[in-house]
């Protein structure tokens, strides 16, 4: 999985998981497992208000439920009255749909235009050609390496030379 892949996974932008993972001191190994954990964290930190240390020890509990408990109570004050319960076939049913999204899409969107230069490139290289330009001439020219090219450009330039000299 790749780290574009990993942050849609995860659903953050890829500096926040950079950062989360040098203030948690943990290597990332963007697999599966990780996205899910860190998924579980950013969701804890950005929706309870918590500290990512804190975020990371929820997480941690809340991973370590039964496998089949779909809901769970990973933290609770002393007198009963607040809990947090997350409902963890819901975040995986979401985790899943977020890497099915990035797997498919193949990552995050850059920043900026997209890139429509193979458009104008073509539309170019037509508009050279009906002008008279030798396209195949040039193709075969790039093929050389520049050493080739500048000891062609030297036999052009000495033959240009002598045809100046013939002439006067």
């Amino acid at each position: 999985m790749t780290r574009s892949q990993f942050a849609m996974a995860v659903m953050a932008d890829e500096k926040w998981i950079e950062n989360a993972a040098r203030i948690l001191n943990r290597r990332l190994k963007y697999s599966l497992a990780e996205s899910v954990w860190l998924g579980l964290v950013r969701m804890l930190t950005q929706e309870l208000q918590v500290s990512l240390a804190r975020g990371a020890e929820l997480a941690d509990q809340a991973l370590g439920l039964p496998e089949g408990c779909n809901t769970g109570v990973v933290a609770e004050r002393e007198d009963g009255n607040t809990a947090i319960v997350i409902d963890m076939a819901r975040f995986r049913s979401s985790h899943a749909a977020a890497l099915s999204t990035a797997l498919t899409l193949g990552g995050a969107r850059r920043r900026g235009r997209q890139r429509t230069q193979s458009k104008r490139k073509s539309a170019a290289l037509e508009r050279a050609s009906r002008y008279g330009v030798d396209l195949d001439l040039l193709r075969e020219g790039l093929k050389l390496s520049v050493a080739e090219r500048l000891e062609r450009a030297d036999e052009n330039a000495g033959f240009i030379t002598s045809m100046r000299v013939g002439k006067s």
